[in-house]
């Protein structure tokens, strides 16, 4: 007689994967933009210090986000040879794309001469300068976008 008995362990249940619609949001979101922009300027004009708050945090996700996924590349290679080749083939890489971004903008700044046909007198030289603030930032809002990091200077 067979004194074992035999338990079934219910299998955990099945968690749906909500990243895959992701895209879909930001689409939405786009369009949403698009449609407030449209029908209700001021509101979008109100709505600058969420954007730019959302850039803001955005740009202070990058850095940490590249060092991470070149650490964990770096560290899934078993062998250090690799890692050299790998090293060196992107410095590379980096070295040509850049003396060819380089050399394509001085190309165009030497053919087009972009600029060549603005007629910027005196009076315009300080304009930019003296151009008032539209709205002075509230309280609420230079206290939130104070409180995110920039990882561009001010």
């Amino acid at each position: 007689m067979d004194t074992t008995t035999s338990t079934i362990t219910p299998s955990p249940p099945v968690r749906r994967d909500r990243t895959r619609y992701l895209y879909l949001a930001v689409i939405v979101a786009v369009l949403a933009g698009v449609v407030v922009g449209l029908a209700a300027p001021e509101v979008g004009k109100e709505l600058k210090p969420l954007g730019t708050g959302f850039v803001n945090l955005i740009k202070m996700m990058i850095s940490p986000v590249i060092f991470c996924t070149i650490v964990l590349g770096v560290g899934s290679v078993r062998q250090a040879a690799k890692v050299g080749k790998v090293g060196g083939l992107a410095l590379g890489y980096f070295l040509v794309m850049s003396t060819v971004a380089l050399a394509i903008g001085l190309v165009v700044g030497n053919l087009v001469h972009p600029g060549s046909g603005l007629d910027l007198g005196q009076d315009l030289a300080g304009s930019g300068k003296a151009a008032p603030a539209t709205r002075p930032a509230g309280p609420s809002t230079s206290c939130s976008e104070s409180s995110r990091p920039r990882s561009s200077p001010r």
